[in-house]
């Protein structure tokens, strides 16, 4: 598997994979996944296994030291194959050389998978929001403090 730096030809691949990864409601639209993607701050980095991509991860370098995962999708067939640590080994990597001294993310309160997985990766639960996703699923904020937890 390599990991690389997204490409404008390959939106269409990963729009097509967060919905496959994600329910309706969570899953992005065409302009938000442009939005992260695009942002000057931001970077995405593809997982490609044989010559097709499985999963991607976006993050964000903001203001304040803090680095935050706005996504990490990965084909539900090829889940649990450590793609998921890959990016988010990555990812991570680029936002501590970014000067971060954190990194945040969401995740929906009722997706114990997810959670277990961030916090095997030294995340901790920080806060629950109320209604994140489509004004109905809280989410929990968990955080990350340490390059190496």
């Amino acid at each position: 598997m390599e990991i690389r730096d997204y490409k404008n030809a390959d939106f269409r691949r990963l729009y097509e994979i967060d919905h496959a990864a994600f329910p309706k409601g969570i899953a992005y639209s065409h302009l938000e996944l442009q939005v992260y993607i695009r942002s000057r701050k931001s970077r995405t980095l593809i997982a490609e296994a044989d010559d097709e991509i499985v999963g991607f991860v976006i993050g964000c370098s903001e203001p304040r030291r803090l680095g935050h995962i706005i996504t990490i999708d990965v084909l539900p067939h090829k889940q649990r194959q450590r793609i998921g640590s890959r990016l988010l080994d990555e990812i991570e990597r680029w936002l501590w050389d970014q000067g971060t001294e954190a990194i945040y993310l969401e995740t929906p309160v009722d997706d114990s998978g997810a959670q277990a997985f961030y916090e095997k990766h030294g995340y901790f639960v920080l806060e629950r929001i109320e209604a994140y996703y489509n004004d109905s699923l809280d989410a929990l904020v968990m955080m990350k403090t340490t390059k190496n937890a």
